[in-house]
């Protein structure tokens, strides 16, 4: 998913200030917000998206797990197929990630250079440069794991999970805001409060992911909606990075 246009920002503030007067100021769980947004959007777009990707990949809309060789059942063997693809999975996430993470540099450059009339991003709340570098820092190291992964056998993803588990158990004992909580809840704020087209842009690209299937701009607009709508909609921020 690319940078949002100023089209789609002045769209994105749009549907913000709508849901706001809606709710008046009574935001609702983000599944339910989303749910809502998106059957409005499209009651049928994520069918239609199904089928034109499945037909345009040639795949039927069975799966066929089994075949049967001299009256005899054989069972497909996924498991070696899924060894076999691994790097190339690796390679295209990486890809996807590395866009996202040149995408953000340059909402952070917008920021930096303040109220310059050729920028499109700009921050009102001085808050913004950080919180974006805080999230490159974090996505190139999660490339890094990725890549690594590939050659140790997912070692490296093991290793990670497990010291962010600890982190999170230390954070919950002691009642602390984790630092990646604390972005996401600034970045939420910024972009609905304070009306920073920077965080809009960080929430609305993180929000959307390559995909075959449906509209894609029609979710990611949704998603990043929901996000900045709804009570929880930082810990779903929280999980798209």
């Amino acid at each position: 998913m690319g940078l949002p246009t100023p089209e789609q920002l002045n769209e994105l503030s749009g549907k913000v200030l709508e849901q706001g007067k809606l709710c008046r100021g009574n935001w609702e769980k983000f599944t339910n917000v989303l749910s809502s947004l998106l059957t409005k959007a499209a009651p049928s777009a994520a069918q239609a998206g199904v089928t034109k990707g499945a037909s345009a990949l040639g795949v039927s809309s069975g799966l066929q797990v089994g075949a049967t060789v001299g009256g005899v059942a054989v069972g497909t063997t996924i498991a070696p197929i899924g060894v076999a693809l691994a790097p190339w999975i690796a390679a295209a996430t990486i890809a996807s990630q590395a866009g996202k993470i040149f995408s953000l540099y340059d909402i952070k450059d917008d920021v930096l250079k303040g109220g310059s009339p050729k920028v499109t991003y700009v921050c009102h709340c001085g808050q913004c440069a950080k919180n974006i570098g805080y999230i490159i820092d974090k996505k190139e190291r999660n490339v890094g794991v990725v890549a690594v992964s590939v050659f140790t056998l997912g070692a490296a993803a093991v290793i990670k999970g497990v010291h962010s588990l600890g982190k999170k158990v230390k954070s919950a004992v002691k009642s602390e805001m984790r630092p990646k909580e604390k972005t996401c809840r600034d970045l939420i704020e910024s972009a609905r409060e304070k009306g920073c087209t920077a965080a809009m842009a960080t929430i609305f690209l993180l929000s959307g992911s390559w995909s075959f299937m449906g509209n894609r701009e029609t979710k990611t607009m949704a998603t990043a909606v929901a996000i900045l709508t709804s009570e929880d909609g930082w810990d779903k921020f929280k999980s798209l990075w």
